[in-house]
């Protein structure tokens, strides 16, 4: 009996050691509304693609991100004055062409599997939460991923990196 305790013991502290080599030294911050912002790691040095404002014109410049058939895509509007970002709008598109609104996830304007629908509209309020980031710290690579809404982020990074370089041409 004594044996089997010792194994249990063992493979628990074993479980833990693995477990927590295997977690990330990110840090979470979590919000008042229930969102986890992650940081991410977009590249070899752990940053979004950044983009210089020093050389942008002034103007509203749009892009699209790469569609795929199940998720869609992301499309964004950059407002650039006095090389500053000062609007930005980003909306989901879903695969019909559609903006990604309050019936996203929904089946036939039904919620018909509630964990799917939340998890869309999660995705939908990420859309403004990174356009709102992203107008805050000026910095695309300071824009943190949501825990939950990865596509979307990955969308919002392909397409404001995109508006930025338009704003240099």
């Amino acid at each position: 009996m004594k044996k089997k305790y010792e194994a249990l013991v063992f493979a628990g502290i074993l479980s833990t050691q693995i477990l927590a080599g295997c977690a990330s030294d990110q840090q979470e911050s979590s919000s008042s509304d229930g969102t986890v912002a992650v940081p991410v790691s977009s590249g070899g040095d752990g940053k979004a693609p950044c983009c210089d404002l020093s050389d942008t014109k002034d103007g509203e410049f749009t892009a699209e991100s790469k569609s795929d058939n199940f998720m869609g895509h992301g499309r964004i509007a950059v407002t650039i004055k006095d090389h500053k970002i000062v609007g930005v709008n980003f909306v989901g598109i879903d695969p019909d062409g559609n903006i990604k609104g309050a019936d996203y996830g929904k089946t036939n304007g039904q919620v018909e599997n509630p964990g799917f629908y939340q998890k869309a509209q999660r995705a939908v309020k990420a859309n403004s939460q990174y356009a709102d980031q992203l107008l805050q710290v000026q910095e695309l690579e300071k824009v943190d991923v949501i825990s939950g809404a990865t596509v979307s982020y990955d969308q919002f990074v392909e397409a404001a990196k995109t508006a930025i370089e338009n704003a240099k041409k």
